[in-house]
């Protein structure tokens, strides 16, 4: 029901969806212009799951060596106040380690003072945390780490690790956060890579409309003025729940729509009895060991118990993954134990159909 980042790493059926996506992952590893994709759907229809999906994918284009592909997953805030908090959940989700090495690689670049400079002219104290980070000691390190993430370290700490201010407003958020998709670019440039990118998945997008305008115009102006200032090497993908409609929600600026541009949105729609079927056996067929591939596709059910299920999620609401994985999750927490003893083969239609009439739907 919650996905398990390092679990996401197959998309059962969907298979016009899944095409979508390899092609997005495919041009994202061939070239290293910056876009903006929507991901917009029903909740629970599994956009948290594609996100965490799209980063493991990426991760496997890296070990080919020929792109490289960050992947930072981070949640919008619940009561952001401005940018910062944003970029804050943004910097809490950033690999210490990858961006470590990133830097070292420019540092011990035959280009490094080039390289160096470049970095500098963006944000000179995200290279002087960086260069802490690196070959500080390990107190020092952790406090250049915490100023990344915009914690609010006293001056006097600030001072010790050579930065002249902590990561207080939008313009200083903003400013960091491109330094940090420089150094990533930077870093395949010194290693004569095609093309590197950060892969921002932005999840939960659609709680911007709950917020007052002028901390929603700040947000949007944030985030299309880091698109802005990176016409290479980023990749925003904002998921958000809702009702899709042929136009992007009012709570997209102008600005962040015409960086959009014309582009593919990324829609997951409720499914009908034969999708939720499919779902159902390729979610059962990948969780099997090799040793079980010999059994009935949709065991310990039956296509029967399957379609019981089903229908009976369907008279509740509509077919989305969250609502079909609670629903038979229920009946195979139920029978589990008989099948282990063998008080039962498989779970038949009746014994599903008793096990969802005890449910209780909480409204």
């Amino acid at each position: 029901m919650v996905p398990e980042p390092n679990l996401c790493d197959f998309i059962a059926d969907r298979e016009r969806f899944h095409r979508d996506v390899e092609m997005l992952l495919r041009t994202l590893s061939r070239q290293n212009a910056s876009s903006i994709h929507p991901i917009w759907s029903w909740f629970g229809a599994g956009k948290t799951h594609t996100l965490h999906y799209i980063s493991n994918k990426a991760a496997e284009i890296n070990n080919q060596g020929t792109s490289h592909l960050a992947a930072v997953y981070s949640e919008f805030p619940r009561n952001p106040r401005s940018f910062v908090d944003v970029y804050k959940s943004f910097a809490l989700q950033l690999d210490r380690e990858q961006l470590s090495e990133a830097y070292l690689q420019i540092a011990t670049a035959e280009e490094s003072a080039r390289l160096e400079r470049d970095l500098l002219q963006t944000s000179s104290d995200l290279a002087r945390a960086l260069n802490v980070l690196v070959i500080g000691n390990a107190p020092d390190q952790e406090l250049a780490m915490r100023w990344i993430r915009a914690e609010a370290l006293p001056v006097a700490d600030c001072r010790k690790l050579g930065i002249s201010r902590r990561i207080v407003s939008s313009e200083d958020s903003t400013r960091v956060l491109i330094g940090i998709i420089r150094v990533f670019g930077l870093s395949a440039a010194s290693q004569n890579q095609i093309n590197s990118r950060l892969i921002w998945l932005l999840d939960e997008l659609q709680r911007i409309d709950q917020l007052p305008p002028r901390v929603r115009h700040e947000i949007n102006t944030g985030l299309h003025s880091t698109f802005n200032a990176c016409p290479t090497g980023l990749t925003m993908i904002l998921s958000f729940s809702g009702h899709p409609t042929e136009s992007l929600p009012e709570w997209f600026s102008p600005e962040l729509k015409d960086r959009i541009g014309r582009t593919k949105v990324l829609i997951l729609p409720p499914m009908d009895t034969n999708d939720a079927l499919t779902f159902v056996r390729d979610v059962l067929q990948h969780s099997r060991s090799i040793d079980d591939q010999s059994v009935d596709a949709f065991f310990p059910f039956t296509e029967e118990s399957c379609r019981t299920i089903i229908d009976d999620i369907k008279d509740h609401g509509d077919l989305k993954p969250r609502a079909i994985m609670q629903a038979f999750d229920a009946v195979l927490r139920e029978a589990d134990f008989d099948i282990e003893v063998g008080k039962i083969e498989t779970v038949s239609p009746a014994f599903a159909r008793r096990v969802l009439a005890e449910l209780v739907e909480l409204k």
